[in-house]
């Protein structure tokens, strides 16, 4: 037997026992069903679908060389493979770009989804077999760049480290609402700061809560001379007790005011930016936020 009959017979040992588990199927077709995001009622994260594929990585190997005299040859199999970066790619582009890569998933259609989160991240070597999860979500209202601008409204200021979450949603907190998510940097797909915008006779929703928020223990502060609540409100869409909640399933700390007739903005730290930045730091941050969001236009 030659080094090429060897080599070849290496690789095939190494690939016999890569196969897809039983529950891929299901996991991709769990995928495709049309309510792929639930938005809590107290107007909290965005609930993504992670849609988990086992991709088994195709053996390569360097060219061996050429045997000369009384060289001994030798053959290297390479049994890793890098992962691409597929964040913000729609979810069937994504499975083209993993398999382009030598990775093994199946196909996924009519999933007009786009990719949030991957895990492992981009550029990690894995082993054959590896477990990649694409955590996926809808943009209704298409790209929108670095997620500032959407829903009549500019996001002025940031806090550092946080970007776009590259999705968007349109209608899920009543119609004519729109809302996106700005994220830490691999946070498995968590938000940490969600943004609301409500406009037309949606906006009501937030001048009900101006009115009733008081009487249940917000807090009112000014943003740009304008009344707001700041309220850790429950999924139920109350102001949450003090203690009553425990993270990461607590209550979602919220500022919500109207920038004018027809148009109002809630603004929500997740439990994890909680966690992140400290407690104390919650109002400075949620304040700051909005007193830099403006309408596009007066």
């Amino acid at each position: 037997m030659n080094v090429e009959e060897e080599l070849r017979e290496a690789m095939a040992r190494h690939v016999a026992d890569v196969h897809a588990p039983p529950t891929l199927g299901s996991s991709v077709r769990r995928a495709r069903r049309r309510h792929a995001i639930r938005f809590r009622t107290a107007g909290a994260a965005l609930v993504t679908a992670a849609v988990a594929v086992t991709v088994p990585a195709v053996i390569t190997s360097n060219e061996p060389k050429p045997v000369t005299g009384n060289e001994t040859a030798s053959a290297v199999v390479k049994t890793k493979v890098t992962v691409p970066d597929v964040n913000g790619l729609k979810l069937d582009q994504a499975v083209k770009t993993l398999k382009a890569a030598g990775l093994q998933v199946d196909d996924i259609a009519e999933i007009p989804q786009f990719v949030t989160a991957q895990k492992p991240a981009a550029g990690e070597e894995v082993e054959p077999g590896t477990k990649v999860t694409l955590t996926s979500a809808l943009q209704d209202l298409g790209d929108l760049g670095d997620g500032r601008e959407f829903g009549g409204i500019r996001v002025g200021y940031l806090p550092e480290g946080l970007s776009w979450g590259n999705w968007s949603g349109k209608d899920g907190f009543g119609k004519n609402s729109y809302t996106t998510s700005f994220d830490e940097p691999n946070k498995d797909g968590f938000y940490s700061i969600q943004i609301v915008v409500y406009e037309g006779d949606a906006a009501s929703f937030v001048g009900k809560r101006l009115a009733d928020f008081p009487g249940q223990g917000a807090e009112t502060v000014e943003v740009k001379e304008k009344k707001a609540y700041l309220a850790n409100v429950s999924e139920g869409g109350e102001v949450a007790k003090v203690g009553a909640y425990t993270e990461p399933e607590g209550g979602t700390h919220t500022i919500g005011w109207k920038l004018r007739d027809g148009l109002a903005v809630e603004v929500m730290m997740s439990q994890f930016r909680v966690k992140s930045i400290g407690k104390d730091k919650i109002k400075d941050e949620l304040v700051k936020i909005a007193e830099g969001i403006h309408p596009i236009s007066e």
